[in-house]
């Protein structure tokens, strides 16, 4: 036990304490070996993902003018023969972090679009928003728009001023009660971690075969909202300009470009967040964000939304033989934070920090095993989901599986762990802002630059060079019990180094600050700094 414990330090004692059998020696069994740094630099570079997916194969970089094979990688080198690659997945209830990766970089397209360069205090890199959104975003006309579901059956739900349920008075001192004999009324008193908050009065009476079409349909109403909202703009631009611009020409002097999330509800149905910016248009170069014109406003785009928001409506289909047509519910709500009081950059961030938190989310993340909804359902277990989830959002699931067996609603099966909501939690337009690639190959370039301001060789990152893979798929997840234990110690290690890493740096610069002096960028890798924290 001597060697153990020098080669991972006093760290892994509390690791191996809170396990037994296997992976107490699967812990013991990793850290002896003669590679076992190789392998935490994996799962460094992995970003300490906790669901990592192993590959084999080898990787040569050869000269693109000359030929010469200037490096080779071969996973046969790698510790078990392998190489680690993050998951990448988006949902904190699969993997804590690279769901925090993701969340941090959607982070920076929101507040790029909403900031641009964004300034002192934005926390934006230049280098990373140089040449793609400009800083005079910030003084561009934007609106915080919300956006819900109507309903589709009374739910038991909070009351900010603590207020009952549903309260509902007798008649004739009778509880008054629905077609199904239970009460219509609510007299509790919830809490928000109650699980019953957002479940159905009754059960029989709510619509879940709406909810679960409506689900469904969000993004076709979004955009068909889209074009109701550039109809109404074209009429109000055509009354601010004292002419006729058509909504064929519209885009020829106004843009509206945007990010939207989307987030689940308690009630199990998708509301949107949507940050719209209004841009002007370079007719020389138009994929350039531009200024709007002088008269362009924040309440101009208000207008034109309220006329869509309330006037668009998409037809569903009818498996049961009710007519349902989808559209928004009556509370909506449209914020300008271009007119915030205390400065736009301030503003965009938490409005950013906002959107970013529920792209993470899952169906079920209201739900206790929020889990189970992770991932698509292949076989439809209802008694277990029940207990996972509880009987509402069951029900819910269920009902997308059933209707997915109708005509012309086979997708829905596909959907049924989101609800019947499809496709991504967060979009935008073209020219919002920034991408997630951008970010991506900023960070690629930023440690190729420390490795070459460290004096080291990196034919990988030579632009010049041809990359010739060969790879293929081994298997998810890590090899054993015990190496999930060490990431996810090491995961912990390195969330505290960052931890005191930015607390150190805020308190230099609070002490600079009193003195007079600029701030202090911050540098270097917090990862590195996790190593010297377990060491």
């Amino acid at each position: 036990m001597g060697s153990f414990i020098g080669c991972f330090g006093l760290g892994v004692v509390g690791v191996v304490g809170s396990f037994v059998g296997p992976v107490a020696a699967g812990i013991e069994k990793r850290v002896v070996r003669s590679d076992y740094g190789v392998w935490r630099g994996q799962v460094e570079r992995a970003g300490f993902c906790s669901n990592p997916v192993r590959v084999a194969g080898r990787t040569t970089a050869v000269d693109g003018a000359t030929g010469e094979v200037r490096a080779v990688f071969d996973s046969g080198s790698q510790p078990d023969g392998v190489l680690l690659v993050a998951c990448g997945d988006r949902r904190a209830a699969v993997c804590a972090s690279c769901s925090e990766t993701y969340r941090r970089d959607l982070w920076h397209v929101v507040a790029g679009g909403l900031t641009g360069g964004g300034g002192e205090g934005s926390g934006l890199r230049a280098e990373t928003v140089s040449g793609l959104v400009p800083d005079g975003v910030g003084r561009h006309p934007r609106l915080f728009l919300t956006l819900t579901a109507p309903s589709f059956g009374p739910v038991h739900t909070v009351h900010r001023d603590g207020s009952p349920c549903r309260p509902r008075a007798a008649r004739n001192g009778r509880v008054r009660v629905c077609a199904h004999g239970r009460a219509v009324g609510c007299g509790l008193r919830h809490s928000r971690a109650d699980r019953t908050v957002g479940s159905p009065l009754c059960a029989d009476c709510f619509d879940y075969a709406g909810v679960v079409l409506w689900n469904s349909s969000v993004g076709e109403l979004w955009r068909r909202t889209r074009i109701y909202a550039d109809r109404a703009l074209a009429r109000e631009v055509s009354a601010v300009v004292g002419r006729r611009v058509p909504t064929s020409r519209l885009r020829d002097v106004l843009r509206v470009s945007y990010i939207k999330v989307a987030e689940f509800q308690k009630r199990g149905l998708v509301h949107l967040h949507i940050v719209a910016r209004l841009d002007g248009v370079d007719p020389e170069d138009r994929d350039r964000i531009a200024a709007p014109p002088s008269w362009a406003s924040a309440a101009l785009l208000r207008s034109a939304f309220a006329a869509a928001v309330p006037a668009v409506g998409v037809e569903l289909s009818s498996p049961d033989g009710l007519l349902r047509v989808a559209q928004w519910g009556a509370q909506w709500d449209a914020s300008d934070v271009s007119a915030a009081s205390d400065g736009s950059v301030a503003a965009g961030r938490r409005t950013a920090a906002y959107l970013s938190k529920y792209a993470t989310k899952t169906a079920g993340g209201s739900a206790a095993s929020g889990w189970a909804l992770a991932r698509r359902i292949r076989t439809l277990r209802v008694a277990w989901l029940r207990r996972q989830v509880g009987e509402h959002l069951a029900r819910m699931v269920e009902t997308a599986w059933t209707l997915g067996a109708e005509p012309g609603l086979e997708g829905l099966r596909r959907w049924a762990h989101s609800l019947g909501h499809p496709g991504h939690l967060a979009t935008k337009s073209r020219r919002y802002s920034l991408t997630l690639g951008a970010l991506r190959q900023a960070r690629r370039s930023w440690r190729a630059e420390q490795r070459r301001a460290a004096g080291e060789d990196d034919p990988w990152a030579d632009d010049a060079a041809v990359r010739v893979g060969e790879w293929r798929y081994v298997a998810r997840g890590y090899a054993s019990l015990g190496d999930a234990a060490l990431a996810e110690r090491m995961a912990e290690q390195h969330a505290f180094a960052l931890a005191e890493y930015r607390d150190q740096i805020a308190r230099e610069n609070a002490f600079r600050a009193e003195v007079g002096l600029p701030p202090v960028p911050a540098r270097g890798s917090s990862r590195g700094m996790s190593r010297a924290a377990s060491a």
